[in-house]
């Protein structure tokens, strides 16, 4: 699930979290293989650790990082060709496009969280709306892998599908979102709480 990408990212920080993400990927596909392939279901699972990236990234301060990575994917998305003649609804990207414009707001919950690191009530706001925005951060770099790099014809999934593809995740994508910010306030508020108080390591780690 993809809360334990963002658990990785914000205990072990953006480079251990995406590294440690990248190999459950590829663990997880060789345990259980999709039925896209071994290849295809590891470039679309690289969105998990690219979740954890943006939660280590957001935990370390480099929210403006995170906030490239978004502006790079989304912009290229909305600029290609093909968004425009697949008629692709835009608007099935509102809670991706939400998530862009948290991603500072974000980073004021995070601040204000480590500044006061054993208090659970300023970690909660922050865990939950960073894992809003690193699931939708593994989303959006679906979209850019199915749309702008053409992974959509490998499948295949043919042009005219496009549009009921972006449909059925305009409601797809949200829930699992809220799933994962459910979980992050019941399950990693505590772990967070309890690695602090231990004082055995400091997250983020690096």
């Amino acid at each position: 699930m993809i809360f334990v990408e963002s658990l990785e990212g914000m205990v072990l920080g953006p480079r251990m979290g995406f590294i440690s993400g990248s190999i459950g990927c590829i663990l997880g596909r060789i345990v259980r293989p999709r039925e896209e392939g071994f290849l295809l279901g590891i470039a679309f699972g690289m969105g998990e650790p690219i979740a954890a990236l943006v939660a280590g990234l957001m935990f370390r301060r480099k929210w403006p990082l995170a906030a490239l990575m978004y502006a790079a994917m989304l912009g290229i998305f909305l600029a290609d060709p093909l968004t425009l003649s697949a008629r692709i609804p835009l608007w099935s990207l509102w809670d991706t496009i939400l998530a862009a414009f948290l991603i500072l707001p974000t980073h004021i919950a995070v601040r204000s969280a480590l500044e006061h690191r054993g208090n659970a009530k300023r970690l909660g706001p922050a865990v939950c709306m960073v894992a809003f925005v690193s699931t939708e951060a593994d989303m959006l770099f679906r979209i850019f892998l199915l749309v702008p790099l053409r992974f959509y014809t490998l499948y295949p999934i043919p042009v005219e599908a496009l549009p009921a593809v972006f449909l059925v995740g305009a409601f797809v994508t949200p829930i699992e979102a809220l799933l994962s910010m459910a979980v992050s306030v019941i399950l990693a508020v505590p772990v967070l709480l309890a690695i602090e108080r231990s004082r055995v390591v400091r997250w983020p780690m690096e």
